[in-house]
């Protein structure tokens, strides 16, 4: 296969496209930390799906209606805006490089007015592309065209210090620090271990544990007996996460579906450990989808845990379009499902569309999930029932691709 097509398919759904105008920010520090509405990101991509630009909105509540970009701020192309718990909201710049290289954070007030609040200058070339908060004192950015984590203060938005995870990397590949959770005070970072391709080399599982008082590596973590790789979607942030139980649980991408062999399942570190439970994994190429005309799924593109061990995720099987392969942004691949974490199962939910890759948007909002879907039907978002099953939409009916949702009702 070419080096365009690897990249095509380890860049696929970054669709959320770039431009540095904050012009529509608002500057209205009225009621800060008050908004109880949502937010959501939708993107436009040029004829080749590859490229485009992308908007991030908010609205007072998910009132049904058809929403174009015309009250939206753009964001930079193959980031997903992150949502801290403390009600910060990041975004990032270009992750190719092609854009101002730093970090934009935001508040919304009561009214759902965009409130500008500082920036961070990252290095040229650094693809960020997670971001996890500690405190109001200390943050952390997974930079993966560098291989470094910046330590740096969220609310002056500027940088206390730089780990370093270069050495981490195996021969022939960038060590790629993905996406991050905090859990006991220590960082656990997804490595993703990229050759020039953007492929995995090693069918190894791997993370970098951090000390979150002192900022430096205290382990690296590796497992070899599951036979998975590419630990976390540097993309999406919820690729890693701790459940009720304090378990963390890391969706693995494996190749993308691209080279076999090269495996993508869920494995955990269980409450009170820091090595991957080797007694337990969802094994994507050998857990048939339930209700997926093709049996099995390549890798969970987006994923967003529910509770009581449901995950609900958008599961891409490139063998649901001929043209997959060739061109992965053009293609219909994605098909919204339910993971069972407990049972290790996996099954599709009907009523749901499938989607192309660029809408990885899952949420929840106020006992229902959200998934965004850019389908042959329609464009926008849809909400799924987990008490009665039902199906609605869209709900929201969007000018683009719904890449990202989020709730703040309470």
């Amino acid at each position: 296969m070419k080096k365009n097509i690897f990249a095509l398919a380890a860049m696929m759904a970054l669709a959320c496209a770039c431009s540095n105008d904050d012009s529509t920010t608002t500057q209205d520090n009225n009621n800060e930390g008050d908004f109880t509405g949502v937010i959501f990101a939708t993107s436009i991509t040029n004829p080749d799906g590859s490229s485009g630009s992308a908007y991030l909105q908010s609205l007072g509540d998910m009132t049904p209606g058809t929403y174009d970009n015309s009250n939206a701020i753009p964001f930079g192309f193959g980031g997903t805006p992150i949502v801290a718990p403390s009600g910060n909201i990041y975004t990032f710049p270009d992750y190719m490089g092609n854009s101002k290289a730093e970090i934009l954070r935001y508040n919304l007030d009561a009214k759902g007015n965009w409130v500008k609040k500082g920036a961070l200058a990252i290095p040229a070339g650094s693809a960020a592309a997670n971001i996890v908060e500690l405190n109001s004192e200390k943050a952390y950015v997974s930079m993966q065209g560098i291989g470094i984590v910046m330590a740096f203060n969220p609310t002056t938005m500027t940088k206390i210090a730089d780990i370093d995870l270069n050495a981490l990397s195996q021969p022939n590949t960038n060590v790629s620090p993905g996406a991050m959770v905090i859990r006991d005070g220590k960082l656990f970072v997804g490595l993703n271990q990229m050759n020039a391709q953007w492929m995995p080399e090693q069918n190894t599982i791997e993370l970098a544990m951090i000390d979150t008082q002192t900022d430096q590596l205290e382990k690296h973590i590796v497992n070899e007996s599951i036979g998975f790789c590419f630990a976390t979607r540097p993309i999406e942030p919820n690729s890693i996460f701790v459940d009720e139980n304090e378990d963390i649980y890391v969706n693995c991408i494996g190749s993308f579906g691209y080279i076999p062999g090269f495996r993508g399942g869920i494995v955990r570190i269980k409450k009170g450990q820091t090595d991957i439970d080797p007694d337990y994994a969802i094994a994507f190429d050998q857990t048939v989808v339930e209700g997926l005309s093709t049996q099995y799924a390549d890798f969970l593109a987006a994923v967003c845990y529910g509770g009581d061990g449901k995950l609900y995720a958008y599961a891409n099987s490139n063998a649901l379009d001929p043209n997959a392969m060739s061109n992965p942004y053009l293609s219909m691949t994605n098909m919204p499902v339910i993971v069972d974490l407990k049972t290790k199962t996996i099954k599709v939910i009907e009523g749901m569309e499938i989607s192309n890759p660029h809408t990885m948007a899952i949420g929840l909002h106020k006992g229902l999930v959200v998934f965004g879907s850019a389908n042959t039907k329609a464009n926008g978002f849809y909400t799924y029932d987990p008490k009665t099953q039902k199906v609605e939409g869209p709900v929201l009916s969007v000018q683009g691709n719904p890449c990202f949702f989020h709730s703040f009702a309470k």
